[in-house]
């Protein structure tokens, strides 16, 4: 699927305090689309109420679209970007359509339903904004993602979006829009067979190789391709001392000591060096009832995966 961009529309909340502000603003989002564009970002998906965005007072987008003060370029690349509204339609992966349209399920920042965001999060893709505020003043923005589990379970989490709101911040974005145009896997067989070239800061138990290519939910397989990239970045960055978990954008638990003496042959795995070890750190992966495990005793530098699959019970 090519990547997109999603427009922030919380960004357009407040109106520019005059017209020749809004103008900078919009002049500054073009920068920031084309920059992208540039990148590989193939459209933009947008609010159905897009282009009914109010600039500043008496200055909607269809002033700013016809006002010839506006940079002709400008105005044209706007036309005619590739334009996706509402922003659900055409997601060919049905399972992330349907949490997109989900109202169990919402990303929330500071009190307001981001459904612009929401749709960034489950795409792994780009966030864009107005820059109309100093909180899209940010190449990385995080929010709270609230949902209800299959259990019925209110689960909460925070979550961190990839965002520009200026030229700049996609630039900051090289290697991650490079890395997420290469790490398209087909299935999980092809992600096991790359996981050296992928996930270079990660060492993965024998018994992970079945678990990973049993994976064939596209949802799911692009859940685990997450949560081990940010496993991966995480080692990379631990270069010495304890590791700092909060880091980690997907909350990280332990194991509660009743699952621990219930479940202690489950988690006690065998590594490469033929150590066993307890995996009792573990992230969820959503939608569904997923975790995967991972161990840090090998110390800074390397990560040790040892179980992804089904909660373990």
């Amino acid at each position: 699927m090519d990547l997109e961009m999603v427009f922030n529309e919380l960004s357009a909340r407040n109106l520019a305090p005059d017209i020749s502000t809004a103008q900078q603003w919009m002049s500054e989002l073009i920068s920031t689309m084309r920059e992208a564009k540039r990148w590989g970002f193939k459209g933009i998906r947008t609010q159905a109420d897009f282009h009914a965005m109010v600039l500043a007072e008496n200055y909607p987008l269809s002033r700013w679209r016809n006002d010839s003060t506006v940079n002709r370029e400008e105005r044209t690349f706007l036309r005619t970007l590739a334009t996706k509204t509402p922003l659900s339609v055409d997601i060919p992966d049905l399972n992330i359509k349907i949490k997109v349209e989900d109202p169990d399920c919402e990303l929330s920042l500071q009190g307001s339903q981001a459904e612009g965001f929401k749709v960034a999060h489950y795409l792994e893709t780009l966030a864009i904004s107005l820059n109309s505020d100093s909180l899209w003043n940010g190449s990385r923005i995080k929010l709270e993602l609230i949902q209800i589990d299959e259990n019925r379970e209110l689960i909460e989490e925070s979550v961190e979006i990839v965002h520009a709101s200026q030229k700049n911040h996609v630039l900051e974005h090289a290697d991650w829009i490079k890395k997420r145009q290469q790490t398209g896997v087909a299935d999980g067989l092809e992600l096991w067979n790359r996981r050296v070239e992928l996930f270079s800061n990660l060492e993965f138990c024998a018994c992970v190789n079945p678990q990973i290519q049993s994976v064939v939910d596209p949802t799911m397989l692009r859940q685990v391709v997450r949560k081990l990239f940010e496993l991966d970045t995480l080692s990379k960055n631990w270069t010495d001392g304890a590791l700092n978990l909060e880091q980690l954008p997907s909350k990280v638990s332990p194991e509660s000591e009743s699952r621990l003496k219930q479940f202690k042959e489950q988690l006690n795995i065998k590594c490469l060096d033929g150590t066993k070890r307890i995996f009792s750190l573990h992230v969820r992966m959503t939608p569904g009832a997923w975790r995967l495990h991972f161990c840090t005793e090998l110390g800074p530098g390397k990560i040790i995966i040892g179980y992804i699959g089904p909660k373990i019970q």
